[in-house]
């Protein structure tokens, strides 16, 4: 069975292969140098990689063809499109072992317009795998708050506020509320539904009274 592809691109469809270039670049920085990102554009399989990075690794370029096993991935999906395609391994021409996941990138009419592969390589040296994932001693790290719901959230933002006024050395009990709202504010947690509400119960004021701080912000901006 042929895998029956678009001659070529709508402007839409341009579009949506094109917003998934930065993911790459995205995802490429995260992994580190081990890892290749490949997008393929599917109306001319001849020369399909319109996007690569760190294509060292299997020294294709933009331009580069399609691959055979990109090929029975769509088959597969063209034979039922509920297939999903588990990681994969192969050897590259100089015998590096890569571990491969392919998503197929669907069009505005619903049909497969690209793949967005990663491949990871095995081979590649692992202290330069591990260097990857390392913190730079230069690096200021920010403490990032994973809340498991808004109450959570906002609990955690709170804490964190408290945190940066500890060191701040002219805080006056008077003005504590106005500058955790304020730092609050600064984070976008005011953004997400029930945060005021949350934020007032946890600070043991009303809501109206964090709707006045936040004008009051608003106001000086």
């Amino acid at each position: 069975m042929s895998v029956k592809l678009a001659k070529t691109l709508s402007q839409s469809d341009q579009k949506i292969l094109s917003s998934y270039f930065s993911l790459a670049d995205l995802i490429a920085n995260l992994l580190g140098e081990f890892a290749e990102i490949v997008i393929h554009e599917l109306s001319e399989l001849s020369c399909s990689v319109v996007k690569i990075v760190n294509g060292f690794h299997t020294e294709r370029k933009v331009g580069s063809p399609i691959t055979d096993k990109a090929l029975k991935i769509l088959k597969a999906y063209q034979s039922d499109p509920a297939y999903l395609e588990q990681s994969y391994f192969s050897t590259t021409a100089n015998g590096s072992v890569m571990k491969s996941t392919t998503h197929i990138i669907m069009g505005e009419q619903g049909q497969p317009i690209g793949l967005f592969c990663i491949n990871l390589n095995l081979s590649y040296p692992f202290h330069s795998i591990v260097q990857s994932f390392q913190l730079p001693t230069e690096t200021h790290t920010n403490n990032e708050v994973f809340g498991v719901d808004v109450e959570h959230l906002v609990e955690q933002s709170l804490k964190k506020a408290r945190v940066q006024l500890d060191c701040q050395h002219n805080v006056t009990p008077k003005n504590t509320t106005k500058l955790l709202i304020s730092l609050l504010n600064e984070s976008g947690i005011f953004e997400l539904k029930e945060a005021i509400n949350v934020t007032a119960e946890k600070l043991g004021i009303t809501k109206h009274a964090v709707y006045k701080h936040l004008r009051e912000l608003k106001s000086n901006e």
